[in-house]
């Protein structure tokens, strides 16, 4: 890095901001609900209850997101039933034009994400876009939610960069937005996400109810565009 030249970073939230899993997360969890019926011999019903009351149990937290830790609570396959619906993942559109304008632009993109790494990388891999990435932060990382900010304070530490330099852009005001702000950061909040994400259990469902204003407000990602240029 030449002498003055400063890092200016953009920390892009996942789901709902960037992509749309909301069918492949349902589709996974009915897996594992079905998979759970038949070991253990139960209704459908029953066996989604059962799902239901595990992923209650770890609402508020980083684990609700570790679909390796479910599979492996039960003995499940993780990564066969990711893979069995990968298709069903979607890039939002202009998600990838508007990471490599930011990387012409000289930004660092980052991806920020309460997701895990072992999952976050399969899914990025299938979509072919993790080399737009110079750093992947997970919670499984920082051992907690975005909400906590530690995944900003690794990326700023990462780079050496400041925060007033930098960006987050997200859907959640809590995760994304409140999180981002603390730490200094300007903040970008994506309108179009909340239909975006999906969840199994109330988990951060309440978040998105928050009042939290963001520096800017979008409602396509190429809107970026205007607000860095």
């Amino acid at each position: 890095m030449k002498k003055n030249q400063r890092n200016r970073l953009i920390f892009w939230d996942w789901t709902g901001t960037l992509a749309d899993e909301s069918r492949l997360d349902q589709a996974v969890c009915l897996e594992i609900e079905k998979a759970l019926a038949t070991r253990n011999q139960l209704s459908l019903d029953k066996a989604a209850e059962l799902f239901r009351d595990y992923l209650k149990s770890l609402e508020k937290t980083w684990e609700w997101h570790d679909y390796v830790r479910h599979s492996q609570k039960f003995g499940l396959p993780w990564k066969k039933f990711q893979r069995l619906h990968l298709d069903k993942l979607r890039l939002l559109p202009q998600a990838k034009e508007i990471l490599l304008w930011a990387k012409k632009m000289g930004y660092r993109n980052i991806l920020a994400t309460n997701a895990v790494r072992k999952v976050v990388i399969l899914r990025l891999n299938y979509l072919k876009i993790q080399p737009l990435f110079e750093a992947i932060i997970t919670s499984d990382d920082v051992g907690h939610l975005k909400e906590s900010g530690l995944h900003f304070a690794q990326g700023l530490k990462l780079f050496a960069a400041k925060p007033a330099d930098c960006f987050s852009v997200g859907d959640n005001p809590i995760q994304d937005i409140a999180s981002a702000q603390r730490l200094g950061l300007k903040t970008i909040y994506c309108a179009f996400g909340q239909k975006l994400t999906h969840y199994h259990t109330s988990h951060l469902s309440s978040n998105r109810q928050e009042p939290v204003p963001a520096d800017y407000t979008i409602s396509s990602l190429l809107e970026v565009k205007g607000i860095l240029d």
